[in-house]
């Protein structure tokens, strides 16, 4: 990174901020220092979810739940006409514990839930040699997933006509992305997977561009007590004290008056650089409170509703967010199963495809995603066994009556046996 000694700017090895000509770079350093700002209100835009989804407690809570459970779950090879494992070796083995030095399977499989359901778009990037037209799984040297909010297709500047396309390469001239530097990357090389479909420049649309009125609101209630919080609790007018015969408010904070006590202020203190002063007068002063405290500003009703509505978009029970109210084990039991049956299961099948693609498996090779450690849904499984079981007696019973049972047995024995 580039840095300024008061003469000459010196400049950093070749690789860094310096060939970053279009700033990218410091974007990093403009949202925290907009965060810090606390005369500017944030608030939900479309190229802010990813942000605000890591930051946003009410966001990140519903959104990691989903991520976390589907990265728990095992990915496994499997042949997909028989579903019988297939066992990896080489390099496909070593991408599929570490799929680049930082992240294992699981990290990918969260890393790319979390950006779909934040920012609407999950890019996998499969790093192969350029000099190599069609890759297999041998010549990956690593797999990563980008991060959203600094990554995005860049169209090519002649299009004839997009309906008629064979390959996304027809559209996307590279994708444009930010790690330590700049890059620009072949759409060959990326794997992009969208919750909603695309916009108008290539990027899948955020689910939570559904919520953001919601999150606006919470965004207020938290900004609001954190400015009481930094201007030390209260705020307020120091006016002339009211004299006996007169108690008026107006009189008391007339222009004049306020002129001559921030002039005293000033004079005696200063106010410059945002800092927070104590001020003695020889004017006659009283406090005359305009702000409330903190504890005056709790979050109101609205914001606990407005969670609910943000788990609610992406399926999560109430119940397994953090509320005010407490949960019975019975209550979060059946919510947990209800998440996973009816959200992470879809959505661990959703990710096995996309590591299909990511991988470039040998042909009629899959990801399968095994649930059996998933002790949510292990109660499920116990009753279908029970109800098999009472069907296997019911079965005997009738083929002892003379009742032809072949079919179904054939059944169960499919079912069973795959």
């Amino acid at each position: 990174m580039a840095w300024w000694n008061g003469k000459e700017k010196k400049q950093s090895p070749k690789g860094y901020a310096e060939q970053d000509n279009d700033g990218a770079w410091f974007q990093y350093f403009n949202q925290y220092l907009s965060s810090l700002n606390s005369e500017n209100l944030m608030t939900y835009a479309k190229s802010n979810p990813y942000y605000l989804a890591c930051h946003l407690a009410e966001t990140f809570i519903p959104i990691d739940a989903i991520a976390d459970r589907a990265a728990s779950v095992d990915y496994e090879l499997v042949y997909e006409k028989t579903g019988e494992l297939y066992t990896p070796t080489g390099n496909l083995l070593k991408l599929h514990k570490s799929p680049n030095p930082f992240d294992s399977l699981n990290d990918l499989v969260y890393k790319s839930v979390f950006s779909k359901y934040s920012d609407g778009n999950a890019y996998l990037y499969t790093k192969t040699p350029k000099s190599i037209v069609n890759p297999t799984y041998d010549n990956i040297s690593n797999i990563w997933v980008l991060q959203p909010d600094v990554t995005a297709p860049v169209f090519r500047k002649e299009i004839t006509n997009p309906f008629l396309m064979k390959d996304k390469g027809e559209l996307i001239e590279f994708y444009k992305t930010f790690f330590m530097y700049q890059h620009y990357i072949d759409p060959r090389y990326i794997t992009q997977s969208t919750v909603l479909g695309l916009d108008e420049k290539g990027r899948g649309i955020s689910p939570l561009n559904r919520v953001s009125r919601n999150i606006d609101n919470i965004l207020a209630v938290y900004q609001a007590r954190y400015n009481v919080y930094a201007k030390n609790g209260n705020g307020g007018i120091l006016s002339k004290a009211p004299s006996a015969g007169s108690s008026s408010i107006q009189e008391a904070v007339d222009p004049a008056t306020r002129d001559e006590i921030l002039k005293d202020l000033q004079d005696r203190n200063g106010i410059t650089g945002n800092k927070n002063f104590i001020g003695i007068s020889s004017i006659p002063l009283q406090f005359i409170k305009t702000l409330g405290t903190i504890a005056e500003l709790q979050p109101f009703e609205e914001t606990e509703s407005n969670a609910v509505t943000i788990a609610g978009i992406f399926g999560v029970d109430p119940e397994l967010i953090p509320r005010k109210g407490s949960s019975t084990f019975t209550n979060k039991n059946d919510a947990e199963k209800s998440l996973w049956q009816n959200v992470v299961k879809s959505v661990c099948e959703e990710e096995a495809r996309l590591l299909d693609k990511a991988y470039y498996l040998p042909d009629g090779v899959v990801h399968r995603p095994n649930f059996s450690k998933v002790e949510a849904l292990q109660e499920d499984k116990k009753t279908a066994l029970e109800s098999d079981g009472i069907l296997l007696d019911n079965l005997a019973k009738m083929k002892e009556a003379g009742a032809n049972t072949t079919n179904a047995y054939k059944n169960l024995e499919d079912k069973y046996n795959g």
